[in-house]
């Protein structure tokens, strides 16, 4: 008898123990489902990018709604601080209404893809949020799922910004160039977007490609097998949405995000995204 109760202890322990341990791939389709849940968003953005010939760090206050309409303000926090920016879809023709906060000292609209803006980023501001990211990795996780060269796990648990998060790593023991025909309208947002991959990668591996339309079909371009040769993020487990995504190539860090005290679905005032809010200085 007390045999059989401890064997039934132990099996029993044995049961408690065996936690299921989620695959990358439900990870990520919590995070797809996640990401199309989001309406509002306010957040501390941090990124790092490799420039051209330098690593450029920065930090923004950042609100977005993304439903109805695509609304954003962004305030900078380093290294120069105070510039505001607004970008209203439908608004502006297109543009994004600017304060710098000292010269030439009145607003200035500029094109949010243009060269003028872009050429302080990898991404436009139109991107602020979650959705990009949900691009890149569909793509990632459909790669992963017919290439041996590309692995994508859950190697474990982590602590950031006092979340509980996975941490998902994604790797391409293969990441290369390879010759792409530019298909006809084809520019390199375009491209980036069809195979989830840097437009920012492309625009300066290519000699001769000054900016992400200076490209033409029938053209040949290098483009990346990847987004990156490593990716690695932190999946914070009560929203399920990405709050760190570092990517490296064979070079080193290529770009470094990181969302802080993030807030998802907040309730914004009709007027949070009028260029005469209160706590706006357009």
């Amino acid at each position: 008898m007390i045999k059989y109760w401890l064997l039934i202890c132990v099996l029993g322990a044995g049961m408690i123990t065996d936690v299921h341990s989620p695959s990358a791939e439900e990870v990520l389709q919590k995070v797809f489902h996640s990401i199309d849940e989001v309406k509002t968003l306010t957040y501390q953005f941090k990124q790092k990018e490799r420039m051209v010939d330098h690593l450029k760090e920065s930090s923004v206050r950042t609100r977005v709604q993304v439903k109805p309409k695509k609304q954003i303000y962004v305030k900078t926090l380093t290294p120069d601080e105070g510039i505001e920016l607004l970008w209203v879809e439908g608004k502006y023709n297109g543009k994004a209404l600017i304060n710098p906060n000292g010269f030439p000292y009145f607003n200035v609209k500029l094109n949010p893809i243009g060269g003028q803006l872009l050429s302080m980023q990898h991404h436009p501001v139109t991107e602020s949020g979650f959705g990009k990211f949900k691009t890149i990795l569909r793509k990632a996780l459909s790669r992963a799922q017919y290439n041996p060269n590309v692995k994508m796990e859950i190697t474990g648990s982590i602590t950031r910004d006092s979340k509980d998060c996975y941490v998902l790593e994604i790797v391409d023991d293969n990441f290369h160039f390879y010759d792409y025909t530019v298909q006809n309208n084809e520019n390199l947002f375009d491209i980036a977007k069809k195979f989830g991959v840097s437009e920012y990668m492309m625009m300066t591996k290519n000699e001769g490609v000054d900016d992400y339309f200076d490209v033409r079909a029938g053209q040949k371009i290098k483009i990346p097998t990847s987004y990156a040769s490593k990716t690695t993020m932190y999946i914070a487990k009560d929203i399920m949405l990405p709050i760190y995504l570092k990517m490296e190539d064979k070079e080193g860090l290529y770009e470094l995000y990181e969302y802080t005290d993030l807030k998802v679905n907040p309730s914004f005032p009709s007027n949070e995204f009028d260029e005469d809010h209160a706590d706006y200085g357009f």
